[in-house]
């Protein structure tokens, strides 16, 4: 009760002192033995936005109040969970956290409190956010992570898939995930998603899904076709490279997905050479000597300016009288005996090849990473290491869950 009264009078004394004594103290949820009042809620609010750089629209302010205050409870719990196990963490972690959103947000080295707080964003809302998320993390280390355990036949299981899926395509997305299992109305969740979708795009995707996504962040995963909800599979298969997806329900809520890049991934064969390759190409039906001078003199060019395939890529793009781009990993097998030469000729990854002649035109390869040698006990260490992380995922979503059920929480209407 005393830590609720110094709450309080310090929230009264700051906002006298600011010139908000208009402002009227509303308390919109208790959580256990903490507040979370109307003044903690504007400041979120306020994060929120400035964190992922969209309008500050009153619409679409009043239209995420009531996820961000359960946000706000979920921090609460989160850090009252670290509480209790004498969990702490250190000043450096909180600084290099700082540090690194500073870096996302292109601001000066030390700049992000001076900064935030000329915003109405007093930096006890930057530390409880950061500090939720580093406490939290340690509480499932604390709690999950050096608890999990995977059977052999888990284990054995998971490889196999792998295996024998191996050959689909893969597909990068990040995710924006509303729940429905909220004490919100069905109705506000799809207002929610839908005010989020209209404010995404390739640029702020992440940032939003960091503010505005419930359960365990998605970013930049790579999934198989096979281990998509189908209905999710059609959807994001009719997407290009940096497109959205419309908002899709399932039995868990609504989600909106970000194409990030897709792959075809090869046929897994023990001992096999795997090649990481790009190309520069220029059409050339019967290419005669003077073109293969010209081509040579262009690539004399790109030589000294290229050094690694992103680079090359780049410069493809810019470009329109050459193309190419990445091939991909592509098996000793499924190349062009030319190329195999080429490659097997020790080319240095990040430079480009002699002049490669074929009946479609002239090529020159670049190889993208060092030459890999397919090895069964490598990838099975690497799925082993996929199936763990899904574990501790989903067992820290339960642990929540069951923290939320256990506590004492009051929410009052807005």
């Amino acid at each position: 009760m005393k830590k609720n009264i110094k709450h309080l009078l310090f929230l009264l004394f700051f906002i006298i002192h600011n010139n908000l004594n208009t402002t009227t103290i509303q308390i919109l949820a208790k959580v256990n033995n903490q507040i979370i009042t109307n003044i903690d809620l504007e400041y979120r609010l306020n994060l929120a936005f400035e964190i992922s750089n969209i309008p500050n629209e009153a619409k679409f302010r009043k239209e995420i109040r009531q996820q961000m205050l359960n946000l706000l409870i979920d921090e609460n719990l989160k850090i009252q969970e670290a509480d209790k196990y004498g969990i702490l963490i250190s000043s450096t972690e909180v600084y290099n956290e700082i540090r690194r959103l500073e870096q996302r947000l292109g601001l000066p080295k030390d700049s992000l409190i001076k900064n935030f707080r000329e915003k109405n964003i007093p930096e006890i809302v930057i530390y409880n956010q950061i500090r939720g998320e580093l406490l939290w993390n340690k509480v499932i280390s604390f709690r999950i992570t050096n608890n999990v355990t995977i059977s052999n036949k888990q284990k054995e299981e998971a490889f196999q898939n792998y295996i024998n899926n191996s050959g689909e395509v893969e597909y990068n997305i990040s995710e924006i995930f509303i729940s429905s299992t909220s004490s919100n109305k069905e109705d506000s969740s799809e207002e929610r998603i839908s005010s989020i979708y209209n404010k995404a795009n390739s640029s702020n995707f992440t940032t939003l899904a960091q503010q505005f996504s419930d359960g365990v962040l998605n970013v930049n995963n790579w999934y198989r076709e096979s281990a998509l909800n189908s209905d999710v599979m059609k959807t994001i298969e009719s997407l290009k490279i940096g497109e959205i997806s419309k908002p899709i329900k399932t039995n868990s809520g609504l989600h909106i997905y970000l194409l990030n890049d897709k792959r075809k991934t090869k046929k897994i064969i023990e001992n096999e050479t795997i090649y990481n390759i790009s190309q520069v190409f220029f059409k050339a039906t019967n290419a005669d000597q003077s073109k293969i001078n010209a081509v040579e003199n262009k690539l004399l060019s790109l030589r000294k300016k290229i050094k690694n395939c992103a680079q090359l890529e780049e410069a493809i793009k810019k470009d329109d009288r050459i193309t190419g781009g990445s091939l991909g990993m592509l098996s000793s097998k499924s190349l062009d005996k030319r190329f195999l030469e080429v490659l097997e000729a020790n080319l240095v990854v990040g430079k480009l090849s002699k002049i490669i002649v074929t009946t479609d035109g002239i090529h020159s390869i670049m190889l993208c990473e060092s030459v890999k040698t397919v090895n069964l006990d490598d990838i099975r260490r690497d799925v082993e290491q996929k199936l763990r992380i899904e574990k501790i995922n989903n067992a820290a979503g339960l642990l929540l869950n069951s923290i939320r059920q256990r506590a004492l929480i009051e929410i009052n209407s807005m």
